[in-house]
């Protein structure tokens, strides 16, 4: 009778380990940065053009503002129509200003 337990061959760490190794992964991982990169740029594109249409807007209002003075300046607007588009003009850019500030 034997008291000792069968002898356990001892096993190489080596032969533990998954065929594959994170070598064959690299290509992929590469890939998926690459992807990501391109997104994050594409990303930052949209933003910035977002961004030069809210000045352009601004601009735009300023531009409409003085193309109305030069109207009533030559008499096609009286003065309380050019107030009044004025007031509303100004009254759209700072509605526009507080909704991108809750933004």
């Amino acid at each position: 009778m034997n008291l000792y337990p069968p002898q356990i061959q001892p096993v190489s760490l080596l032969a533990l380990r998954p065929t594959s190794s994170i070598w064959s992964f690299l290509p992929t991982i590469a890939c998926l940065v690459g992807i990501l990169c391109v997104l994050l740029i594409i990303a930052f594109a949209i933003r910035k053009r977002f961004r030069q249409s809210e000045v352009a807007g601004d601009d735009r209002i300023e531009e409409m503002l003085v193309e109305y003075q030069e109207m009533r300046r030559q008499g096609d607007l009286t003065p309380e129509e050019f107030r009044s588009i004025k007031n509303r003009l100004l009254l759209s850019r700072e509605r526009e200003s507080r909704q991108e500030a809750h933004d």
